[in-house]
């Protein structure tokens, strides 16, 4: 048998050890945020998963769960451009450790008091918190990394985030199953693994506050100057796919555990399951994505894998058989999270760096309010006719994103590709965005 690789084994092994040499040359703050995130990211990964479960268990319906999930959104919307502002005015790691700490109280405060009006200004706050980790991740990356090495970064956070999420995922729902066995209760079970998940996240709080990265070092204009310099026809085609994929996301994404537990009946070990085997699909999409951006072009990229999650939604949507609707939904969750790095990156490059922290946030806002808006919508449509009428009209928000993003920017993507440097015997990098 013949020992020798194929072409294409060789340059996959070349582009493989290239992006390990990028990771070990990334610098020690970068290295700080990683693994920063990684803590943050178990919190945020219970909340994301088990959090709507113990609404549940508190005999909350959908409707009073999508207003919860909607004030989330509405702290996020209205901290986005505040954020922005202290990111260019106080150290980066002042800021990650405030948020990350507040997440942490936030997500153990209604395990103690559960009352109902209280869980809505917690979830107002969790919203907030969790926005201001993001925005400040963006123009971060791009004061602390190399050009060549910016996709990478936005691609290695979002994939080590989805991995403590993936985590979070079995260890809270074994926590849960095992809790429900020892007190009896499902809703005590849920409490123990969401509590232990605060406690993991407070962790991070030392990691970011270790963070050297100062502050901007570009002047500060006035809020007035920048309006008046901002190309606000550029920051419009930014944000409006953002603002469609949030519409689409909204009306269904926050409910697909309660999908899963309707649906099919699974307990929360089973669903926390099946989300972890989920985050393993996203993050190696987060991973393929620059290099796919890199190969193909970042628009192509962005636009692809976008249309390409379609067919699995419709799947979720007309399945009643568990394995081809688990398939489908972490074929969709992997194509759709894939153009996260790659859109990011492509944002940032687009505009100057006294711009960047205000147009991420912006992007932030317009996601987070259209967010806002389809979750309520979603909560309300999905008790009153069931999943399949909202998981449409997501697809119908999602054609219309993507349409609009080539409509916009199949021109310019060759053109931010030159400002970065090779990132391999391909194509150059460019970059994108969607929260999920």
């Amino acid at each position: 048998m013949s020992s020798s690789q194929n072409p294409s084994q060789n340059v996959a092994l070349t582009g493989f050890r290239g992006w390990l040499r990028r990771v070990a040359g990334l610098s020690r703050d970068a290295k700080l945020y990683l693994l920063g995130g990684a803590l943050m990211g178990i919190g945020n990964g219970a909340s994301w998963v088990h959090l709507n479960l113990w609404y549940k268990s508190l005999g909350l319906g959908e409707q009073t769960i999508g207003s919860l999930l909607s004030t989330a959104a509405i702290g996020a919307t209205a901290i986005a451009i505040p954020s922005a502002v202290w990111i260019d005015r106080l150290p980066v790691g002042r800021v990650l450790a405030i948020s990350a700490g507040g997440f942490a109280t936030c997500l153990a405060l209604p395990l103690l008091w559960p009352q109902l009006g209280f869980l809505f200004a917690v979830s107002l706050a969790l919203g907030a918190l969790f926005t201001v980790h993001w925005v400040a991740a963006a123009p971060f990356f791009m004061r602390t990394a190399a050009p060549e090495d910016r996709a990478d970064l936005f691609g290695l956070a979002h994939a080590i985030e989805t991995l403590a999420t993936l985590v979070a995922a079995l260890a809270v729902g074994a926590i849960a199953k095992a809790g429900h066995a020892w007190l009896g209760s499902e809703r005590q079970g849920l409490e123990l693994g969401l509590g232990a998940a605060a406690l993991v996240t407070l962790g991070s709080v030392p990691v970011f506050a270790a963070i050297r990265c100062p502050a901007s070092t570009e002047p500060i204009k006035p809020w007035r100057d920048q309006l008046k310099a901002r190309d606000w026809t550029l920051l419009a085609k930014i944000v409006i796919p953002a603002g469609l994929v949030g519409l689409g996301a909204g009306l269904i994404i926050p409910f697909m555990n309660l999908y899963f537990r309707d649906r099919f009946a699974l307990d929360p070990g089973q669903i926390g399951t099946v989300f972890a085997a989920g985050q393993a699909f996203t993050t190696v999409g987060f991973l393929l994505g620059p290099a796919m951006a890199r190969r193909f072009g970042s628009v192509a990229a962005i636009v692809t894998t976008e249309l390409a999650s379609i067919p699995f939604f419709l799947t979720l949507a007309f399945a009643h058989s568990l394995p081809m609707a688990v398939a489908a939904f972490w074929l969709r969750g992997a194509l759709m999270q894939m153009n996260q790095p790659i859109t990011s990156a492509f944002s940032m490059e687009l505009v100057p760096q006294d711009q960047q922290a205000v147009t991420n946030s912006v992007r932030h806002l317009t996601w987070n309010l259209a967010w806002t808006l389809s979750t309520q919508v979603g909560g309300w449509w999905i008790e009153k006719s069931g999943f399949v009428p909202p998981i449409l009209a997501a697809v119908a928000f999602y054609v219309c994103a993507s349409s609009t993003f080539a409509l916009f920017f199949a021109r310019r993507s060759q053109a931010v590709a030159v400002h970065t440097a090779p990132l391999g015997p391909t194509q150059q990098e460019s970059g994108h965005s969607e929260i999920q």
